[in-house]
């Protein structure tokens, strides 16, 4: 039976939901690559097998999500978004659970990839489309800019006490404490609202969707945006941990970098909506200098070497960053408005699997030649530039 609570509606359950999940996230995200890479190495010995371990994994993770996000999303329809996000936490559960066997199996990967990528759209596309539908057009800044600032909270300490937990107790004891916090995260679930859930999924509508005007400044801006948010979570803690920044230390300075974040980001929660309102191109001139400002932090990245420089390059980006991720996620939800569907987030959510599985595909060519830093770099560099195409979601009608 839901409990309902008459204080409470979709939109904040989804923001305590969210500093669960996301305290769950900033715990364990940047370290399952590094423990991947140690895995590898144990395993063969040899940098190049022990790398291609971890793209292998993301890759793989990515084309489960691309091949069965059509048939989740039906599912989504068919039991609602309430439950769809219960059943991914269940299977988060599962890939947490997964990756705490493979360090005695590494066949037990198999069953964290598939996990992973069923649970991704279940959360996910369930998540924008209630979101999408929940939050007025003219307070969409304002509510999603605080869904953002209650997430980054949690990752203030998530990072630097899951480097703290995996130096002293090790890889293991980290999953264990993040199965705890994610049972807990299911819990806001049950005080959501009804949601209308249409669908109208099929290759047809996908390839519509891809070449339509209306929507191909989504598609190509979360096309760049999937090398984004993998190039931070997985690629740059790699790069971070082969300069011999490890653990505790690894932890740290993304939570210092998680301060700025916050702050920021709270500050201008509230001013794309004000911008916006002037019906002019306020907004999207703001955004056009974010992206500027982490296209060029991308490319200082390649030169940084150690915690004294790191920190100062990753706050400078973060500064840009933050106003650059509230914004996107203030189009991203416009879009999904205005679509109405959950066909929406499913064409979003392949383009996105395509973009992630495009970047570790240039991160191997990379490691072939032996530049695989300068290329991946750089390519996340040009693509975070080109996602500013997605501010012309302002002025869509």
């Amino acid at each position: 039976m839901r409990i309902w609570h008459h204080g409470i509606d979709g939109v904040h359950a989804f923001y305590i939901n969210g500093l669960l999940r996301s305290l769950f996230v900033s715990l364990t995200t940047i370290f399952v690559p590094l423990f991947l890479y140690t895995m590898g190495i144990n395993l063969w010995g040899t940098f190049a097998k022990a790398i291609f371990l971890v793209i292998g994994f993301y890759v793989s993770e990515r084309l489960v999500v691309t091949c069965l996000v059509f048939p989740l999303s039906r599912l989504i329809e068919k039991i609602g978004f309430r439950k769809s996000i219960s059943l991914s936490t269940i299977l988060l559960m599962g890939y947490t659970g997964a990756l705490m066997m493979a360090s005695q199996n590494i066949y037990w990967l198999w069953v964290a990839v598939i996990c992973g990528g069923i649970q991704i759209p279940m959360y996910w596309i369930s998540r924008d489309s209630a979101m999408s539908q929940d939050i007025d057009k003219k307070s969409m800044g304002t509510k999603m800019g605080y869904a953002v600032v209650l997430e980054n909270i949690a990752g203030l300490l998530g990072p630097f006490a899951g480097g703290a937990i995996v130096a002293i107790f090790g890889y293991s004891s980290l999953f264990v404490v993040a199965l705890a916090i994610l049972v807990l995260s299911a819990i806001p679930l049950w005080w959501m609202p009804p949601h209308s859930h249409h669908n109208g999924v099929s290759l047809r509508g996908f390839w519509s969707f891809l070449t339509n005007g209306r929507y191909l400044h989504q598609v190509v801006a979360n096309f760049g945006t999937a090398m984004n948010d993998y190039g931070n979570v997985v690629i740059w803690p790699l790069i971070l941990f082969f300069q011999g920044i490890k653990n505790e230390k690894l932890g740290a300075i993304y939570s210092i970098v998680a301060i700025v974040t916050i702050v920021v980001q709270y500050l201008t929660a509230k001013w794309f909506d004000k911008l916006r309102a002037k019906n002019d191109y306020a907004d999207e001139g703001v955004y056009a200098v974010s992206s500027v400002g982490i296209a060029f932090a991308w490319l200082a990245r390649m030169f940084v070497q150690g915690i004294g420089q790191v920190i100062p390059v990753d706050i400078g980006r973060q500064l840009f960053g933050a106003v650059h991720a509230n914004f996107y996620c203030d189009y991203l939800h416009l879009g999904g408005k205005r679509m109405g569907s959950i066909a929406f987030w499913v064409y979003l959510e392949i383009v996105y699997s395509l973009g992630s599985i495009f970047i570790f595909g240039v991160m191997a060519i990379g490691i072939y030649f032996g530049v695989w830093k300068e290329m991946v770099l750089s390519t996340i560099a040009l693509w975070s530039l080109v996602t500013v195409v997605i501010a012309r979601e302002s002025n869509m009608r």
